[in-house]
């Protein structure tokens, strides 16, 4: 898109007074990139640029975070998702604590290993067995492990991110050769584009993981047609419910629509920043897992599974899960409002529900839809408002009607001055 010679000059002066608000987060990064490689941790990309967004924070409680300048947001990323009920929720952080000082990682077992993994099953569909992890990647690879040993298979179809293991990257020269022959790629929203891989590959397939949130427009009919497809060849579904796992009610995309799988991972909503995963399953399948190898060190760690005992009890007290939905499917509709009332061609819609939402242009012009999405998230970050341009949001419970409301009142001021930059 060809700006204006007046456009652009507003944009470079706007994108000026933007750097002046972040330039302790600016000296961070400076210093960082002598030491760390790329200068950040990956989930720490800038969500913009470098220069006129943050990149460094220091605290939050709540639905509200504060960076290193001092400027406080109203947080709709949550740590990519991990904090279901709010930064620094007093029950968890406490019963964590609490249990650190008992000493955390004992050897060998912990009656909270017993006591987790019951309190879990019962909300998980399907789930007879289950086992305890770090992080969703580490979740996902074992639910294949398992799913290779039980089949006797090798081979994995998948849609979806599963992770940063090597089995779930694209295939690049750092991967190692002849993944592009055991793992393979389908259209979660086409059922054909699986059906034509298991045609071919189907008595080698051990597996099929899918990561619902893939499925746009969210049709539960189309899942129940992959497990389908899946078990007439033999092979297991894996949900990858990672993102959406206990996040939603009654706890699963899997539980809300009748869908039944094989296998079921999740973490995010576990314990409210406190790293925990957990692979479900049913018990003839989870039974593979008994015969291979499967632990690590802080597998058994219970400051986290102590975590993730009050936010389940947090979580269902204050119906939590029905309140991000709420709040959620608010703020999809005041922003489709919006891009109507403003004439944009935009839409907010959940992936795949309500309680994770995201908001899109839709200029058919590739290079005019960048431009406006990189002013709007700048403009919408400059008021007060943590929105990811590229990945979806996440409700959380200490998300209140009224930071709902004044976020819609931010999106539109944003969307305003970046449309008035365009027309200077």
């Amino acid at each position: 898109m060809k700006l204006s010679a007046s456009a652009e000059s507003a944009v470079l002066h706007r994108e000026a007074e933007l750097a002046e608000r972040y330039l302790r987060s600016r000296a961070l990064l400076e210093r960082a990139r002598r030491s760390i490689p790329g200068g950040f941790h990956l989930s720490g990309r800038p969500l913009v640029d470098d220069d006129t967004t943050p990149l460094y924070f220091e605290g939050g409680r709540g639905a509200i975070i504060r960076d290193v300048d001092g400027h406080e947001y109203v947080d709709f990323l949550m740590a990519f998702g991990a904090h279901l009920l709010g930064y620094a929720r007093e029950e968890v952080d406490r019963a964590a604590a609490e249990q650190a000082r008992r000493g955390g990682l004992l050897s060998l077992n912990h009656s909270f290993h017993v006591q987790l993994v019951e309190a879990l099953l019962p909300k998980l569909p399907g789930a007879e067995m289950g086992a305890f992890f770090k992080t969703g990647s580490e979740a996902t690879t074992a639910a294949l492990r398992i799913a290779r040993a039980h089949t006797g298979r090798r081979m994995v179809v998948r849609a979806g991110y599963h992770g940063w293991h090597d089995w779930c990257l694209p295939l690049e020269s750092f991967v190692p050769r002849g993944l592009d022959a055991q793992v393979l790629e389908f259209r979660a929203n086409d059922p054909g584009t699986l059906e034509r891989i298991l045609a071919e590959h189907g008595k080698d397939v051990a597996a099929v993981i899918l990561a619902p949130e893939m499925v746009l427009p969210f049709e539960p009919a189309v899942l129940h047609e992959l497990l389908r497809l899946t078990h007439s060849h033999g092979a297991l579904l894996v949900m990858d419910e990672v993102k959406t796992g206990l996040r939603i009610a009654p706890g699963s995309i899997s539980e809300r629509i009748g869908l039944v799988p094989d296998l079921i991972t999740v973490s995010k909503a576990l314990a409210n920043g406190w790293p925990l995963a957990f692979v479900a399953g049913k018990r003839h399948v989870m039974q593979a897992a008994a015969g291979m190898h499967y632990s690590a060190t802080y597998h058994g760690d219970t400051v986290a599974m102590a975590a993730c005992l009050a936010t389940l009890e947090v979580a269902e007290a204050e119906k939590t899960r029905e309140h991000v939905e709420l709040l959620g499917q608010r703020l999809i509709d005041g922003l489709n409002g919006l891009a109507q009332e403003l004439d944009v061609p935009a839409r907010a819609y959940g992936e795949p529900l309500s309680a994770m939402p995201f908001f899109r242009f839709t200029y058919p012009e590739p290079a005019q839809n960048a431009l406006v999405t990189r002013l709007f998230y700048r403009e919408v970050l400059a008021r007060g408002f943590l929105l990811h341009p590229r990945h979806l949001w996440f409700i959380c419970g200490a998300h209140t009607q009224q930071q709902i409301e004044q976020t819609l009142g931010g999106c539109r001021s944003a969307l305003v001055a970046s449309l008035q930059l365009l027309r200077s």
